[in-house]
């Protein structure tokens, strides 16, 4: 079977909605998608400006094309714009036998009439009945419907009505509501829990119906598809991209990135830790504690999205050993370094920790690092060491720079230094950490430390 998915509606010149965020949402979920396009809009994230429908013929055109080559797994309509795209999107469907999803768009998220009144009564008379499952949100049941949708009472009693209009199933998204769905078929009904979720939403319904369509092209049944797409939406929400001045548009394809991204960070820091483990000269530079190499994906917010070696990097004998395997999470003490280190430059996403010594500083001075330090006689009570400490260290570093104006980026050459240390305290070891943009850059550095002519080599028994 072909994997190829149909969607008919509107262009968003934005890039946030309708084809635009439909295809997007196909690809992201494996399937390649195609399109016919009903109209043409002239909008923002701050709404609609204005609309240019197709030509009745155009669509036509567009719908036969594509039902010549593919052998289509399943389609959505979106943005209909007239009257007269109704109709022939509505003869098509009579005529192929493709599982149909219809998300009835009447407006845009950031405002702007999509759907002409004569339109509406076209689709709930033609379009609907052809319909798999229909995704209106509560504004939308309500023009279908005719009584107001308040809450999951009514949104149930819409549903009902759209059955008996003749669609298969009715889901009626409660992203306006407290964010749950009620969905509606001959069998029975279920409510999908969810949760409002921040982020921008401009798209969300296009990106909730397109997925919706990709998951029962795939096998899923009903009830599982609205529940996977619904989690879907709420990702891409989460993951919108804050561009303009409006409602900022979902990011359907946030989660697959970040995943690959994910991947891409475990490689790097286990490249780094076997050039530090291949590295003889680095068994003199293990702190009594322990050392970790550590890197976060791009807009880490917490410990979880810092990948690190399990159990830390430790002498054994005359080498180094890792005590276990990389992975997010590990390492709570890393990850607080490179989190208070990206809040002042995002691309410091890598940290590992070294022995202190005035030989170690030597050797990163002989390399032309930029260093600072911070005392843990000043912590505040309460604090994280390294969190308040790194921090500390870079505020340190950019006011001696004359740099802590950031308003100019362009006036900072390096945001944070490449070394923090300090001197410990009671029962503290003392430290150096390295800091850098990926975990190969500082495996690559602490390998050149340990080679310096400065470093201490004491006899390794």
């Amino acid at each position: 079977m072909d994997r190829v998915l149909l969607t008919v509606g509107g262009s968003d010149s934005s890039g946030g909605a309708g084809i635009q965020a439909d295809i997007k949402t196909f690809g992201a979920l494996g399937f390649h998608g195609s399109s016919a396009i009903t109209a043409v809009t002239a909008q923002n994230t701050l709404g609609v400006l204005e609309v240019y429908p197709m030509a009745p013929e155009a669509v036509r055109s567009q719908l036969a094309a594509l039902a010549e080559d593919f052998e289509i797994s399943a389609a959505k309509t979106g943005m209909l714009s007239s009257r007269e795209a109704v109709q022939e999107v509505a003869v098509f469907f009579e005529k192929e036998e493709i599982p149909l999803v219809v998300d009835p768009v009447v407006e845009a998220e950031a405002g702007g009439r999509l759907l002409e009144p004569e339109a509406l009564e076209l689709l709930v008379e033609r379009l609907i009945p052809l319909a798999r499952v229909v995704t209106p949100n509560i504004f939308e049941a309500e023009a279908i419907t005719g009584f107001r949708v308040a809450d999951e009472g009514s949104a149930l009693r819409a549903g009902r009505a759209i059955l008996d209009l003749g669609a298969e199933a009715a889901i009626v998204t409660g992203g306006h509501l407290d964010g749950d769905d009620v969905l509606v078929t001959g069998e029975g009904d279920w409510i999908i829990r969810g949760e409002r979720v921040a982020g921008g939403n401009h798209g969300v319904g296009c990106t909730y119906s397109a997925s919706l369509a990709a998951f029962l092209a795939g096998g899923k049944d009903l009830e599982e598809a609205a529940r996977l797409a619904k989690a879907f939406a709420a990702a891409s929400v989460k993951k919108s991209i804050e561009v303009g001045r409006g409602a900022s548009p979902v990011n359907p394809l946030g989660e697959a990135l970040e995943r690959a991204e994910r991947y891409d960070v475990l490689g790097d820091v286990s490249r780094g830790v076997e050039a530090l483990l291949s590295e003889p000269a680095l068994v003199h530079l293990i702190p009594e504690v322990g050392s970790n190499l550590g890197m976060a994906i791009s807009g880490a917010s917490g410990p979880g999205d810092v990948a690190a070696v399990e159990g830390r990097l430790v002498r054994a004998g005359k080498k180094v050993k890792a005590c276990g395997s990389v992975r997010f999470g590990a390492s709570r003490h890393v990850a607080r370094i490179i989190l208070s280190a990206m809040s002042f430059d995002p691309g410091a996403r890598a940290a590992m920790n070294l022995r202190f010594g005035e030989d170690v500083l030597e050797a990163a001075l002989a390399l032309g690092l930029s260093t600072s330090h911070f005392s843990r006689e000043e912590e505040p009570e309460g604090r994280k060491t390294m969190s308040w400490g790194a921090g500390d260290a870079i505020r340190r570093f950019r006011s001696a720079s004359n740099t802590e104006d950031v308003a100019d980026p362009g006036r900072i050459s390096s945001p944070v230094p490449q070394v923090i240390w300090d001197r410990g305290g009671p029962g503290k070891e003392p430290m150096v950490r390295l800091l850098g943009r990926s975990a190969g850059e500082v495996a690559d550095l602490a390998v050149k430390i340990a080679r310096g002519p400065s470093v201490r080599r004491e006899p390794i028994n």
